[in-house]
């Protein structure tokens, strides 16, 4: 599910976009208007955007290490209404079954995350602290328990996932494919998606190598229905990724506090 979060850290407040994945279009089609009768509540998806849903995910999920590089743009709103566009890249490198760095760098700030198979940490250089805390020890378990007991994932977790087919098309309510197109120079096929509180277009890579090209997602309910945009490039299934990338390197100086959990802030 691609929400936007706060990461809570004890005596401090870090916030940033979670963004996992999960996208959709404004309208269903019509063949899916068409396809009601199959009963309410069930998902209508073209077969088209289900099968490069499947192959996408198992292209990626199955990966055992893998980097890439997006360059986000996501709209802040203001009490007025008024709609504000800032931007960020966000570098990945991911090692399974127990090794995630994320590297996000923003115009509302920077953060840096570790996971390396015993703890998750989480640094803001803009803070004299960083967070961190025990964790499983795969990274689909890890990224579980940050979601439910921490209140944040990585922006764009969902595809980190080992199976990343079940989080983006759980909540699908329509899906529609809306042809090919070019993403900085790749053939790229589009495919829209309807959910209850958002909507999200995709952009998969046409082959051999199946992987997210570009995501937009809407945020409906909320006021002003402000958008998160991910272009995605530089993936590598062959990186050399040097082991100390998933150990912690905050600076020596900063105060080590213990993130709080959901429990504990409501």
């Amino acid at each position: 599910m691609i929400r936007i979060v706060q990461m809570i850290v004890a005596a401090g407040l870090v916030s940033a976009p979670n963004l996992a994945l999960v996208v959709a279009a404004q309208n269903a089609p019509p063949q899916a208007n068409a396809s009601q009768a199959q009963g309410p509540g069930v998902p209508v998806v073209a077969p088209d955007a289900e099968l490069m849903l499947k192959q996408m995910a198992a292209y990626i999920g199955s990966a055992e290490q893998f980097t890439f590089q997006a360059d986000i743009t996501f709209d802040h709103v203001l009490p007025s209404g008024q709609k504000l566009q800032f931007s960020a890249v966000e570098e990945v490198a991911l090692q399974r079954p127990n090794g995630l760095y994320v590297d996000w760098n923003g115009d509302l700030g920077d953060r840096q995350f570790w996971y390396d198979g015993k703890s998750v940490t989480l640094y803001d250089p803009a803070t004299p602290f960083y967070a961190s805390g025990p964790a499983p020890a795969d990274i689909d378990a890890m990224l579980d328990k940050t979601e439910a007991q921490l209140n944040f994932t990585p922006p764009l977790a969902d595809f980190l996932y080992h199976d990343p087919y079940q989080r983006v098309r759980r909540h699908v309510q329509y899906g529609f494919d809306l042809g090919s197109n070019d993403v900085n120079g790749q053939s790229c096929r589009t495919f829209a998606f309807v959910e209850q509180d958002i909507d999200w277009q995709i952009w998969i890579n046409a082959g051999p190598q199946f992987v997210p090209c570009k995501l937009v997602i809407t945020y409906k309910t909320r006021p002003s229905q402000p958008q998160f945009i991910a272009v995605f490039s530089e993936w590598d299934f062959a990186p050399r990724i040097a082991a100390p990338v998933f150990t912690p390197t905050p600076p020596a100086a900063l105060v080590k506090v213990p993130f709080d959990t959901v429990t504990a802030t409501k």
